[in-house]
């Protein structure tokens, strides 16, 4: 797919392929889940997405991780790991 767009300053259109970001962030769930278990089998629980994001940045984790858990709420308290992957797997970070 090609994108185009004129913008001033510009010498004309601008063509190039659009970027499908989704799919190159999030090739596969489950691998995606296991990692999740793994990264933050040592957090304390409860907890909110805020710290879980925290943590997967302070142990430099691939940002596909981050971006499942971009999808959760940010109020909601997550009281395991268990309820957290429950939630990824059905709909939260499924987006």
């Amino acid at each position: 797919m090609t994108q185009t767009s004129e913008r001033p300053g510009l010498p004309g259109p601008v063509a190039g392929p659009v970027a499908h970001h989704g799919a190159d962030l999030a090739p596969d769930l489950e691998a995606d889940l296991e990692a999740l278990r793994v990264a933050l089998a040592a957090h304390p629980f409860p907890t909110h997405q805020d710290d879980l994001l925290a943590v997967l940045i302070a142990r430099h984790e691939p940002v596909r991780l981050a971006w499942r858990l971009s999808t959760l709420s940010r109020t909601r308290t997550y009281h395991s790991v268990a309820e957290l992957i429950e939630d990824l797997r059905h709909g939260a970070g499924a987006a």
